[in-house]
């Protein structure tokens, strides 16, 4: 199935791109696409577990299930004030 992927701030400076469609496989999660990715981008692994991720513009957890044409946008923390 196909997703695409959008990451934002220095999300998109650690992956070297801020949109992409990936290929992934049937039933994949968030967690998963995103274990993938830390092994071939190393400054992802810096983020810690703080990521936020939104799929089809909708905050989820890592937990959540992928479908066909998703698109999950995966952002750093953010604070303000």
């Amino acid at each position: 199935m196909k997703i695409k992927i959008k990451a934002f701030a220095n999300v998109k400076e650690a992956f070297g791109f801020d949109e992409k469609d990936l290929t992934v496989s049937d039933g994949i999660t968030v967690r998963e696409v995103i274990e993938q990715f830390k092994t071939i981008c190393e400054p992802l692994n810096e983020f810690n577990g703080s990521l936020l991720y939104a799929v089809n513009e909708a905050y989820c957890p890592e937990s959540t299930v992928l479908m066909d044409e998703d698109t999950l946008a995966i952002f750093p923390p953010v604070s303000g004030g």
